[in-house]
């Protein structure tokens, strides 16, 4: 099924980000990368703030879509998935220097949290994502590509004492 114009500029977006940063995702280089004319954008999304606002809930659709298991979801982040990955803190970067964007952030991030909480409670899931975010950014700085560190250590984070 041929994607819309719409999901080509934010899959682009998100790829261009992963690839080359918050400075390279330009309204004419997006356009340019989906290969849509220009005015795409601000027809979909009115400017440059309106599509990085979509893109939160784009991302927590297309990673919503990982494997179940932690090791599998680690070996996507690391691995095929790196560049979106990549993309997601440059997200996080935006939303932490412009406070418009952290609304989106936030509601996009409650639905990993609210999947975390079936796993280790309601409690304990917001800690439990920003740890494992932590654990993956940490591993993509040292350039570490095996998930089954990763998940040993999330393992440690997740599983309750005895």
């Amino acid at each position: 099924m041929e994607k819309t114009t719409k999901t080509r500029l934010l899959d682009h977006a998100l790829d261009l980000l992963g690839r080359q940063g918050a400075s390279a995702l330009t309204v004419r280089a997006v356009e340019d990368a989906a290969g849509v004319p220009h005015g795409s954008v601000r027809h979909h999304f009115g400017d440059r703030s309106g599509l990085v606002r979509a893109l939160f809930d784009h991302l927590a659709d297309r990673e919503g879509a990982v494997a179940a298991s932690t090791t599998e979801a680690f070996a996507h982040w690391l691995g095929p998935g790196r560049t979106l990955t990549l993309a997601r803190y440059e997200l996080f970067l935006l939303a932490a220097r412009d406070p418009t964007l952290r609304a989106p952030l936030v509601a996009a991030r409650d639905r990993f949290v609210a999947l975390a909480a079936e796993r280790v409670g309601a409690e304990a899931a917001p800690a439990v994502v920003a740890a494992l975010d932590g654990l993956v950014l940490d591993a993509l700085v040292r350039g570490e590509r095996d998930p089954d560190k990763l998940r040993a250590a999330a393992t440690r984070l997740t599983t309750p004492p005895a």
